[in-house]
């Protein structure tokens, strides 16, 4: 039947056509059936008779169509899988497959000559390796049967019906290294099930779509690359399962349906997890990757690694096509003659529309990343990563081989999104091949050991083998053994030719094929002093060309990562070698360099490597061929410093960085490529070799191992020829057809180039083409003309020039991609401030013009307006058309015309600069409008300093490609400006040496705290404000460098100097600052800047009113020149009440009262935000606070340190909490304003208003305190808009404040300001002042609860775009903050008043403290009550002591919260990363991360003084009282990376405190044994340390230690429970006394005696916080003296087991008589495993806090165990990752029903009694945890403690910051085995 036929059938008729066309033959499928039935019984008889075969067939299983109920009438096929015993792994199927397929061959002829009733027999000639096919034909040929007998391993075993595989059965699978797909057969009972089920009517709908199928595989001559039938039917239950899942539905539906998904392949992610998920670790890992290859993805529900949709091999878009030109016929149109419509559903094509629901659908059983709560959501992509192999089929009929793909495919077909795939699929190496070579190789070297007369000292395997980037196929391998005879390079020379021949003949003579498949052959031998021979593997189609070196030992016996002593590089040069004669020396050195490398690297590597040998065939083809290519070594050296210098990074797009090293390829004439890892410029004989390298002709690339060798020595014109060649195909191109950007590496480093080359490196890689730069003139000029003749041609705004900016303009512009601005100034601004008003309406007209000349004027140059939906950005580039690598992006700024028209030598009015300094509010804000000033100031300097601007600039960018998230590096511009003022002050020679103008460059970087640099060329002091402004910046903090154009603009301000000046020390001893004899380079004498003179300095900047004793605080307005208002109350018109009797504002410009109101005029003006901040300062340290009722401070007048501690909660109550009337009345008339803002339509639309600031919080102190007004309003879109629309919004506000302040009558007085940019009012009662800012803000949050990610992205470019500063937009996170303190207890409230009013002491005591600082301590509050309270009620002082105790430590202080953001999106990580990194105090506000609310580090200190003071105050000369246990940084957020710092700072106590400990406890041990029963016959035989302190695990605070005392009274385990009373007795007697005695270093204190079973005493450092706990244990001395390493006798357990078994004893009652064993398993362990035994048991501690009153956790010990069993089975290594092992002991606890541990170093099984024991311990409810020195002893406990809370708590941790690396990605756990048995 025909396509034809389908299309031609009318919906309804679908039906029936498949019944009688489609639906096989039942005849011919019976037939066919008990065929199979009798050759499965053959089989299980002959594979089950004994002696007939070397297996047992244990089952038969039939799969294919015709088993899965969707064979089709004409061809169908079948699987037999024959699960034999012979294969205990997935491996031993390829082991044995080749023999057993043999005899069942023989088998199946056997049984194939019996004639089969109605049905032919066909055995075809066998092309597959894997299984045995043949055809069963009905007599009429019409109908026929493929059939596949497939062995295969029973992975599965016995199946019972709607039961899961276990997960081992994956996991194991996973493991195996197999291919995707390539153990399918061994899940068929799965498959066959999965489909089976389901109804008769969707095995209908699969049949008409294989019908469809195989129809369009009749048409398509390439039908070998179309997918698998079986992807067709699985995409068809989920087209069912998704859009209907009823048992009856149309067929038309569902085949459009079908079609359509088949339409949208590129977007298909189709997988189940009936049969495995995403529960188990590695499945879900496994998982992840499957799901970001390329689409489609198709996974079989049975099978994991088969993708049967295969984006990445086969060609699905032929289909699509073909599924795309049906949707007219007859098929698709319904009776009434509409068109049938697809199924709707969750990931199915819409109707008319395009795309997927969503790119990722999935049964709706399963659970994805998503779901799950015990993983972070994951979304995998739609782009692939690194996929793994094609998917066979699961009999391997319906996939392509590699090999076929491989030939099928150049490199330059493939697309470059599938690169990662052909290298996983063709490229990398056959694992099989690699073991049979390991173990050749190994049989080489043995032979050679054994036989060889010569002796090696040791062997180092290298080539690609060795490197890790050997190529499937064939590769290389050298073996360099390193001979004892060899003491010199002339003895390598001398004598390897006889070592080589008698080598050979020892190989020849005892070589044997072991067993691997592998032959030995030795070609001709072209190498000198070597032996070349080649192993080569039929079966496998690969070779490996090894070399065998015999070499002298230079380099000796290496330590991991140190370098050779330069005496080897020396000896070397010195001997007179050729270049790279003796590089096999260095093979071990070369090796490390490439093995180390990310694999994603290597894949590169290997790609370029592939790339390489297709040329090397091409040359070799040419009739005469070219010179000798480079070697291939050369290329991976390329590539890897292509990725250095160009990624970093572990993961990358491959085609990015194969057209990197193709481009280097293309420069190779000025290549110059080195490293200095193993040898350097240091010594004398190594630089003078380098320098003289370094001086010959291009390319050099030289090894990083033997520094004689360039490897770049050959041809590299043909490679540079293919190179070029390739860069135009398709795998170096998108999906789109856009070219694919390279990194951006130049073929020479600045670093590496010689000090006297610099001159010769700026000219060829950093100046750009300088036809290039006439053609962009050209095209500007075009530009600039259009736009002032177009623009605004219908309106009175007029363009009055436009000019050009930017390194372009200014002769400075770097080769390759540039900046430039084009400012077009307009005449419809007249100031300033008018500059931002209608950006978005003048910029939409710009770019609708350049749009125009876009299209009507011809270009040099490539014209490209980006499409940007900002409607206030506009930019374009300009690129070159033929050389790709140039371009330059202008910006276009429109700008007030302040400067008028310029001519040479102008020099603007000061009144230009006042009224800017009246206008700014940010640095910088107008500098646009001197971009001609800015421009001339560069322009007219010589050339070459324009040269040394570049070098300079290049060098900044280089420093740029730091890691994201350490900061903001100082803008260009402002290096710029340095490299002039260091010219200028050097000189000004204008043939000066580069390396020295740019070492005085670096220099000065390097000394950035000191630098203050301006001219006066533009501005100066002559004009008093200008003058005055200019003092006032040259006083701020330093670095100061002043934009000579504009005064506002201060380039070194708030940015990460620091990080510039490490990368320019770094620079400093590099190369090219370095002369040629390794001297650094002199810089010029360079003065830096002298600061203003004294005079000026001294003079006042801005000065506060006098205060005025007042009923209400007054703020003066502080910004002189704006406008300002001031309403006088309706309860108070008069004003009297007030602090200016006069009523108006303190105008500093016209003051009524000057005399009274300032001691001098003010000389500043300042920007809204220093005023916003001058205001809250004058609010915290104002002494106008309302007067207090008489006896109301009593005698809390008094300072804060003079309040004895239990008096605090009676300060709180009478001093610091507001009065409730007076809150009251505040509280309504808040209400009032708010409720008037809300509803008024004076101002834009209020969709709300919330209260902020401390008002908001309920932090109100009594007197005077602060709020914030926020009003959301509908005209702020996006956060930059409140940069913008500011003005006109507050104006309309006030009006509606002063409405309302006139027209109402409120409870409290209200008096309301307006000033520039800025709008307040007060509310006054008689004893209450509230100060409240008003902000109206863009409501970031919608009508949503919590902010989502994409929040946070758009802040972050909010903040870039309007270059604010981080925080500036918090207001908009008002309600989240206000949130935050929601419903804390009142407890915790009072303790924050409290803090409060430290600070305010704080403030009158030294004047200057920043009110902003107040909300940082309000958060420190909150975080110590959460880490270590959490109590409602508790005792303040300890809580105050602990805040100030964090203030103290404030240089750790690491605070943030992940309520409202997170780790798990990329930009908020970035900006996480970012702030953690930041120097501390850090104190994230949690509702805006980019807000660190400590960031005032002189604040912090001098409040660190403060709380010292306090602190010690309190108790002189002792520790200051008891206070909460809460470290500076919490470690659910320390990243993973810091955890070793967080233990050093955090948990390991102070060393001298422990020595004092060991002196005290010394003296108390021998004390007692001379003491205690000094008249009686018992005598005390030894006391023993243990506990933490014993055992090295002690953490700083409250650490606990158990004092054993053995008395020889006791005689047995039973005496120790019987005479325990009197021996405590005893010794607490004997205790007293030694305290009465002795006087210690340490507080010695013993605990009040109740029960006669218990004594304790403390050891507590007098100084620190820092403490010790005994418990004092007397014990059976079951162990007497102990030997060293020797275990306990047998006898000991085995009296023990008996007491245990036959008394009412509890396991490990008598563990305190095995302390020393106990002790002994712990302190012998690493370091570095006790540190990880301290983090683990403080995380036990805060979960131990949370969870006490739930219910008794498991016993610290137990936890110290299990880490121990953790690196024991995961790691063993003594340096460890200390988060993978955090990580490993938490998931152990996750699965604590499963654990099973004890060690047997103590006790064994070879004791009856023990053994016997043992084995019913550990037979126990788990968890079970042995006690390795007591086996009664289970700390596990089963069911005895509450593991549940103890594993909630560790699953919850898994997702902490703890286990994130540096880059913010997951850490690893080990690989540990739940269970020892």
């Amino acid at each position: 039947m025909a396509m034809n036929d389908v299309y031609r059938t009318p919906a309804a008729a679908l039906d029936s056509l498949v019944a009688r066309s489609l639906q096989p033959c039942p005849e011919f499928l019976g037939a066919a059936r008990r065929a199979l039935g009798t050759l499965a019984a053959a089989l299980r008889e002959r594979g089950g008779r004994a002696g007939a075969q070397p297996w047992r067939v244990l089952k038969i299983a039939k799969g294919g169509s015709a088993c899965r109920g969707t064979a089709l009438r004409g061809g169908c096929d079948s699987e037999l899988v024959i699960f034999l015993d012979c294969f205990k792994s997935y491996k031993d199927e390829g082991a044995h497959r080749a023999e057993i397929l043999s005899k069942l061959r023989t088998l199946l002829q056997s049984w194939g000559q019996k004639p089969i009733s109605g049905l032919s027999f066909e055995l075809p000639r066998q092309d597959g390796a894997r299984v045995l096919r043949f055809r069963l034909a009905s007599s009429d040929l019409e109908n026929w049967m493929d059939v596949s007998l497939v062995p295969a391993f029973d992975a599965l075993g016995q199946l019972s019906s709607n039961v899961k595989p276990a997960p081992q059965v994956y996991s194991t699978l996973l493991k195996s290294g197999c291919q995707g797909g390539e153990h399918a057969a061994c899940f068929s009972e799965l498959r066959r099930g999965f489909v089976s089920v389901r109804p008769a009517k969707v095995k209908s709908l699969i049949l008409l779509v294989k019908h469809w199928y195989r129809q369009v595989c009749r048409m398509e001559a390439r039908r070998d690359l179309l997918p698998p039938a079986y992807a067709l039917e699985l995409l068809t239950i989920f087209a069912w399962e998704q859009g209907c899942a009823k048992e009856a539905f149309s067929l038309a539906q569902g085949l459009r349906t079908v079609l359509g998904l088949i339409q949208q392949h590129q977007h298909l992610c189709v997988f189940w997890t009936l049969n495995y998920s995403f529960e188990e670790a590695e499945v879900r890992q496994f998982l992840r990757h499957q799901l970001e290859r390329p689409r489609p993805v198709i996974l079989d529900p049975a099978d994991p690694t088969w993708d049967v949709g295969n984006g990445a091999a086969w060609r699905w878009d032929i289909l699509a096509q073909e599924a795309g030109s049906c949707y007219e016929r007859p098929c698709f149109l319904q009776t009434a003659g509409g068109a049938v419509q697809p199924w709707e559903g969750p990931g199915l094509p819409r109707a008319g529309g395009s795309g997927l629901g969503h790119p990722i659908q999935r049964d709706s059983a399963q659970r994805t990343p998503e779901d799950s709560s015990s993983l972070h959501a994951v979304r995998p992509r739609a782009k692939n990563r690194q996929p793994s192999g094609p998917a066979p089929g699961p009999s391997g009929a319906a996939s392509i081989t590699p090999s076929m793909l491989g030939m099928a495919l150049a490199l330059s077909q493939i697309a470059a999104k599938d690169l990662d795939r052909f290298i996983q699929d063709h490229l990398k190496p056959n694992p099989q091949f690699q073991k049979q070579v390991s173990k050749a190789i190994d049989v080489i070297l043995g032979c050679l050991r054994e036989n060889c007369v010569y002796k090696a000292s040791r062997v180092s395997k290298g080539g690609s083998f060795g490197r890790g980037t050997d190529l499937r196929g064939g590769c290389d391998a050298e073996l360099v053994i390193f001979l004892n005879c060899f003491h010199d390079y002339e003895d390598q020379r001398a004598r390897s030719t006889e070592i080589l021949n008698e080598m050979r003949a020892q190989l020849e003579s005892c070589w044997q094929d072991p067993d691997s498949g592998l032959s030995l052959r030795f070609p001709d031998q072209t190498v000198t002093r070597a032996l070349q021979l080649q192993l080569v593997s039929t079966a496998l189609e690969s070779w490996m060309d090894v070399t065998l070196l015999p070499v002298f030992d230079a380099v000796g016996q290496l330590c991991s990562g140190a370098k050779p002593a330069p005496q080897v590089y020396s000896t070397l040069l010195k001997s007179g070698c050729q270049g790279g004669e003796h590089a096999a020396c260095f093979s071990e050195l070369r090796r490390d360099f490439v093995n180390t490398r990310p694999t994603k690297l290597k894949s590169l590597i290997l790609l370029v490597k592939h790339w390489y040998h297709q040329v090397a065939a091409q040359n070799k083809r040419q009739q005469p061929a070219c010179a000798a290519l480079p070697p291939v070594y050369a290329l991976e050296l390329l590539t890897i410093f292509a990725w250095e210098q160009g990624c970093g990074k572990e993961s990358f797009k491959m085609a990015e960085g194969l057209k990197t090293v193709l481009e280097l390829v293309q420069q190779h004439q000025q290549l110059c490529v080195y490293w200095t890892v193993n040898y350097s410029f240091e010594d004398p004989d190594i630089r003078t070799h380098l320098l003289g390298q370094l001086q010959k002709k291009r390319p050099l690339v030289l090894d990083p191992a033997d520094p004689t060798w360039n490897v770049g020595q050959g041809s590299w014109e043909l490679l540079a020829q293919q190179a070029a060649a390739l860069g135009t195909q398709a795998c170096l191109r998108s999906r789109e057809g856009v070219s694919v950007q390279p990194w951006n590496v130049m073929p020479a480093l600045l670093y590496q180039t010689p000090a006297g080359d610099l001159d010769k490196f700026i000219s060829e890689f950093l100046q750009p083409n300088r036809q290039f730069l006439a053609q962009v003139n050209k095209a500007v000029d075009i530009i600039c003309s259009f736009l002032r003749e177009n623009c605004f041609q219908n309106s009175a705004t007029k363009v009055l020039k436009v000019v050009k900016g930017g390194s372009l303009a200014k002769g400075t512009a770097l080769r390759g991609c540039s900046d430039a601005d084009l400012v077009v100034f307009l005449s419809c601004f007249s100031q300033f401030a008018e500059q931002g008003n209608r950006r978005a309406e003048i910029i939409s007209e710009i770019r609708a013009q350049l749009e125009a000349c876009q299209r009507k004027m011809q270009f040099e140059v490539k014209f490209e307006i980006p499409k940007w939906e900002n409607s206030r950005v506009l930019s374009f580039s300009l690129t070159s058309q033929t050389m790709l690598d140039q371009s330059v992006d202008f910006d276009v700024l429109p700008a007030f015309n302040a400067l008028g028209q310029l001519v040479p030598g102008y020099r603007p009015p000061a009144q230009v600069y006042v009224d800017l300094i009246h206008s700014y509010n940010h640095a910088g804000e107008y500098s646009t409008c001197f971009t001609e000033l800015q421009r001339d100031f560069v322009i007219s300097r010589p050339t070459k300093l324009k040269s040394l601007i570049r070098l300079v600039k290049h060098w900044y960018r280089q420093c740029n490609k730091m890691p994201k998230g350490k900061g903001s590096l100082p803008p260009q511009h402002g290096l710029e400006l340095l490299t002039v003022y260091a010219w200028e002050q050097g000189g000004r020679d204008t043939q000066f040496d580069m390396a020295q103008g740019f070492r005085t460059v670096l220099e000065l970087v390097s000394q950035y705290p000191q630098l203050c640099v301006y001219w006066t060329v533009n501005y100066n002091y002559e004009d008093k404000t200008v003058g005055d402004f200019l003092k006032w910046k040259l006083k701020q903090p330093r670095p100061i460098i002043l934009d000579p154009a504009d005064p506002t603009g201060n380039l070194g301000h708030n940015a990460r100097w620091d990080l510039l000046a490490e990368e320019a020390a770094a620079c400093m001893s590099a190369l090219c600052c370095l002369s040629r004899d390794g001297t650094p380079i002199q810089p010029w004498p360079v003065e830096l800047a002298p600061p203003p003179d004294k005079e000026t300095l001294q003079r006042p900047l801005f000065y506060k009113s006098s205060p005025t004793p007042t009923t209400c605080t007054h703020v003066p307005s502080l910004l002189p020149g704006g406008p300002r208002t001031s309403v006088k109350s309706q309860n108070n018109p008069a004003g009297d009440a007030g602090p200016n009797k006069g009523g108006g504002d303190l105008d500093p410009k016209q003051p009524e009262n000057p005399a009274s109101v300032y001691e001098q005029k003010p000389v500043v003006l300042v920007s809204w935000l220093q005023a916003r901040e001058w205001l809250l300062l004058s609010l915290a340290s104002s002494s106008r606070s309302p007067p207090q009722p008489a006896g109301a401070m009593g005698i809390w007048a008094s300072h804060l340190y003079s309040v004895p501690p239990e008096k605090l909660d009676e300060l709180i109550e009478n001093s610091l909490r507001p009065y409730g009337e007076c809150q009251k009345h505040i509280d309504d008339t808040v209400n009032t304003i708010c409720a008037v803002l809300q509803e008024t339509e004076q101002i834009p639309r209020t969709i709300s208003v919330v209260k902020g600031g401390s008002y908001g919080r309920k932090t109100v102190l009594r007197g005077s305190s602060d709020g914030t007004i926020v009003i959301f309003v509908s005209d702020l879109e996006q956060f930059q808009d409140q940069k913008r629309n500011q003005d006109k919004i507050l104006s309309k506000i006030w009006q509606c404040l002063k409405d309302c302040q006139l027209t109402m009558k409120l409870p409290a007085k209200m008096e309301v300001q307006r000033f520039h940019s800025g709008l307040t009012f007060q509310l006054s009662t008689k004893w209450q002042t509230i100060a409240f800012e008003v902000l109206p803000a863009y409501n970031a949050l919608g009508l949503s609860e919590k902010p989502s990610p994409q929040t946070y992205r758009e802040l972050r470019r909010a903040l870039d775009m309007t270059k604010a500063q981080p925080g500036e937009f918090s207001i908009c996170f008002a309600e989240l903050r206000q949130r935050f303190f929601h419903n804390r207890p009142r407890k915790l409230r009072d303790l924050i008043l409290l803090v409060k009013y430290w600070y305010q002491q704080c403030q009158e005591k030294m004047k200057g403290l920043p009110p902003s600082a107040i909300y940082a301590l309000e958060l420190l509050t909150v975080y110590a009550w959460e880490q270590g309270c959490r109590a409602e009620n508790f005792d303040v002082a300890e809580g105050l002591r602990t805040v100030l105790g964090l203030i103290r430590q404030q240089e750790q202080l690491c605070v943030y919260w992940i309520i409202n953001y997170n780790f798990e999106n990329e930009t908020v990580r970035n900006i996480l990363l970012s702030q953690l990194r930041s120097s501390r105090p850090v104190i994230l506000d949690p509702a805006d991360p980019t807000n660190n609310v400590s960031k005032d580090k002189a604040c912090w200190q001098l409040l660190k003084q403060e709380a010292q003071s306090w602190l010690s105050s309190l108790s002189p000369n002792e520790s200051p009282g008891p206070s909460w246990n809460v470290l500076p940084a919490p470690l659910f957020t320390t990243p993973g990376h810091l955890l070793d710092k967080f233990i050093k700072d955090f948990l390991q106590p102070d060393k001298q405190f422990l020595d004092q400990i060991a002196v005290a406890v010394d003296f108390i041990c021998k004390f007692l044994q001379k003491n205690c029963f000094r008249h009686s016959a018992t005598k005390v035989q030894k006391t023993v340390k243990g506990g933490s302190t014993g055992k090295g695990t002690a953490l700083k605070t409250g650490s606990d230690a158990d004092l054993v005392v053995f008395p020889d009274s006791l005689k047995s385990y039973a005496s120790q429970k019987n005479e325990r009373c009197c021996i405590i007795k005893e010794i607490h007697k004997q205790l007293v006394a030694c305290q009465q005695e002795k006087e210690f270093a340490v507080k010695f204190e013993i605990s009040k005696w109740k029960a006669p079973r218990v004594l304790s005493f403390s050891l507590r450092s007098k100084v620190l916080n820092e403490s010790v706990n005994f418990d004092v244990l007397p014990a059976f001395n079951a162990l007497g003296q102990l030997n060293s390493g020797s275990p306990p006798s047998p006898k000991v357990y085995a009296e023990l087991i008996d007491l245990y078994k036959s008394s009412d004893a509890e396991g490990g009652e008598f563990s305190t008589c095995f302390t020393e064993l106990q002790c002994n398993f712990v302190v012998s362990r690493p370091t570095k495993l006790k540190d990880l035994i301290r983090l683990v048991k403080h995380w036990y501690k805060q979960c131990e806090r949370k969870l006490k009153q739930k219910g008794s956790l498991p016993p610290k010990y137990a936890l110290e165990l299990l880490t121990i069993y953790s690196w024991e089975q995961g790691s063993g290594a003594e340096n460890f990752d200390t988060a993978e092992g955090f990580r490993t002991v938490l998931e152990l606890i996750t699965k604590y029903q499963q654990l099973c541990v004890f060690w047997t170093v103590n006790y064994s099984f070879e004791d009856e009694t023990v053994r016997n024991f043992l084995l019913t311990q550990i037979q126990r409810t788990r968890p079970v945890i042995l006690d390795p020195a007591d086996p009664t002893g289970d700390v596990g406990g089963g069911d005895r403690w509450c593991w549940h809370l103890l594993a909630k708590e560790a699953t919850e941790w898994l997702s902490s910051f703890c286990f994130k690396d540096g880059t913010g990605y997951p850490v690893r756990s080990w690989k540990v085995p739940v269970r020892i048995i």
